[in-house]
């Protein structure tokens, strides 16, 4: 084996092309740098349209990208919004939402950046967000704790969000309870006369969730007296097997079952179709998260869910909302209250 000698005392590489600045922007498209700014910063400043054109293709042809914190400097503010990722690496939904989160925060003129630390929290978690200079911090409410919340304020973050049950009294707060929807799809059973219920409680990475669904389903099936039984399980045909196999039995068996959520649903409902058992003849299954192969599925499921857009839409406006010395958005409350799509399956 050849050694390889790390030491630069031969000739070096050549240096790469200059990266491209404002000024060769604004000579390639015949302005001056002031009407670059304006147009690439999007300021409200009279520019004709057929110049802002002009602009925009010089950038494109210089393959010029701005440089957003020395805009922040100049400026005198920032325009990001920093969002910690989420302790669980797996939380249905997380995805749609951040979707449409970016591309509400853009319409505002405010920019999405995702920190990739899933353990910091607390002081050591607002250090760390303080670190990147956000405008704004929408961080899950265990995780913002006050002393996190006003070190982020002392380090001049404009805006701090939160979200979660319960909510504080340090900082505003989306109370956003992704336990919901579970005690919406009991209410619905009992009231469409079931009164034996089974829950399936998921473990593993997404614990935390169902774990807090299991809750509000007995909560919601106590006020009508109904029994529940909890069935724990992986998402694996082995893992729902003995306990499908075991319900072939009228007398084990419930009217019922909220399955937490659409991929466990659809799971469960081939299971039962193995078994011998129809849905919802024999047992009726209701999930959450409205996934896409649950209106494709046959009997169609029947779901408890949020409108993720909706929910995106208010707490983008409110971040804005927050930064410009409003209150949060009005329409907050109405936006995060889950609501049922009735298909086949209950």
């Amino acid at each position: 084996m050849v050694p390889v000698d790390d030491r630069q005392d031969g000739p070096t590489a050549a240096p790469g092309p200059a990266r491209p600045t404002s000024a060769d922007v604004a000579r390639r498209a015949g302005v001056s740098r002031a009407t670059v700014s304006h147009v690439l910063n999007g300021t409200e400043h009279p520019v004709s349209e057929q110049t802002r054109q002009r602009v925009l293709a010089a950038a494109r042809e210089l393959q010029y990208a701005p440089n957003a914190s020395a805009r922040a400097l100049r400026a005198g503010r920032s325009n990001i919004v920093l969002v910690p990722m989420s302790r669980s690496p797996v939380v249905p939904g997380e995805d749609r939402f951040l979707e449409n989160l970016d591309r509400e925060l853009a319409e505002r003129d405010l920019v999405l950046l995702m920190q990739g630390d899933r353990n910091t929290t607390g002081m050591s978690g607002a250090y760390a967000w303080a670190e990147l200079r956000p405008a704004a911090v929408y961080v899950n409410v265990s995780r913002g704790t006050r002393t996190a919340v006003e070190l982020l304020r002392r380090a001049g973050v404009r805006a701090v969000l939160l979200t979660g049950v319960p909510g504080v009294t340090y900082a505003p707060t989306v109370p956003l309870d992704p336990a919901a929807v579970a005690g919406l799809a009991t209410r619905h059973l009992l009231a469409r006369g079931c009164r034996r219920l089974a829950c399936l409680v998921p473990g593993g990475p997404l614990a935390e969730v169902p774990e807090r669904r299991y809750d509000a389903v007995l909560e919601a099936a106590a006020a009508g007296n109904m029994p529940v039984e909890r069935v724990d399980c992986e998402l694996s045909s082995d893992s729902v097997a003995p306990v499908v196999d075991r319900w072939r039995d009228p007398a084990c068996r419930p009217d019922a079952v909220y399955a937490n959520s659409d991929q466990f649903a659809i799971l469960l409902i081939h299971k039962l179709r193995d078994a011998g058992l129809e849905v919802p003849r024999d047992i009726a299954v209701v999930g959450s998260g409205d996934h896409p192969l649950g209106a494709a599925l046959r009997p169609a499921l029947t779901t408890a869910t949020f409108d993720v857009p909706a929910i995106a839409r208010v707490v983008a406006s409110s971040i804005r909302r927050l930064l410009d010395g409003q209150d949060l958005d009005p329409g907050l409350e109405a936006a995060l209250r889950p609501h049922l799509i009735i298909r086949e399956s209950g």
